[in-house]
């Protein structure tokens, strides 16, 4: 198995101000920069429940743009305007992820993602290209498809949830707070792809595809760093991606739409 060496918040209405802080340290180097059966049915063995269908996902990796040491002055209007459109699109219910990517990194252009809930590759594109920070050249949207089964439109409600309890814990300090998980990737394998779903750690399974149809197996992995995702996933030439981001991830695995 190899590894290349290279953790962001969920993007949700009611964590905005989170992904704001995190995305700014992120970007930081730039200024100098989470059916039963009847009792009178014959006895036999539990029937599985069905899973659910695959759908796809606009899933954008921001990178560093064109415009690689921006003046103090333009990187504030950058940032403001990328955290205002965040907002935006996290409010109307499109933006489901957001947040830098951390160490490991596979390409040191990296600074976030996005996840959409958009259904193709243009449409995630076309939202993409309404950030500021994009439009002056700060950053640069790089779009894929991912297509899984997980309910990743289940993440606002969880991570709405999972703010009210923390605000009403008076135990609980007044700062929302993530944890790091890993990304993982590698060549397109029909075992590797079927062998994924449920397994041991993985939160999310699916595929990865480029604008040029080129698909790649991809998993979520309830791992901190590289190392430990590694030894939760089967043989295969791996590419790592950090990602701090919210607990609530830990939640999807099981969890049907609508639950």
């Amino acid at each position: 198995m190899t590894t290349h060496a290279g953790g962001t918040p969920i993007m949700t209405r009611s964590v905005f101000s989170v992904a704001v802080a995190a995305l700014l340290a992120s970007v930081a180097a730039l200024g100098g920069c989470r059916s039963g059966v009847s009792a009178e049915a014959v006895p036999g063995p539990p029937a599985e429940p069905a899973s659910a269908p695959a759908r796809d996902y606009a899933m954008i990796f921001i990178k560093t743009g064109p415009l690689r040491t921006p003046s103090r002055a333009q990187q504030s209007e950058a940032m403001q305007g990328h955290m205002a459109n965040m907002r935006r699109l996290a409010q109307e219910g499109t933006l489901l992820i957001a947040g830098p990517l951390a160490e490991p990194k596979s390409d040191p252009d990296h600074r976030g993602i996005f996840v959409f809930d958009a259904d193709t590759i243009e449409k995630g594109a076309a939202l993409a290209a309404t950030d500021p920070g994009a439009q002056m050249g700060v950053f640069a949207m790089e779009p894929y498809l991912l297509t899984t089964a997980a309910p990743l439109t289940e993440l606002t409600r969880l991570e709405e949830e999972f703010e009210q309890r923390r605000l009403a814990d008076p135990e609980v300090p007044d700062e929302w707070f993530g944890r790091m998980y890993v990304m993982a990737s590698a060549p397109y394998d029909e075992d590797l792809a079927q062998t994924l779903p449920g397994a041991e750690g993985v939160l999310i399974a699916g595929t990865l595809t480029n604008p040029r149809g080129q698909q790649r197996v991809f998993a979520w992995l309830d791992a901190p760093n590289a190392p430990l995702a590694a030894g939760l996933l089967p043989e295969a030439d791996w590419t790592f991606h950090g990602w701090y981001g919210s607990p609530t991830l830990e939640l999807l695995p099981g969890l049907e739409p609508g639950s």
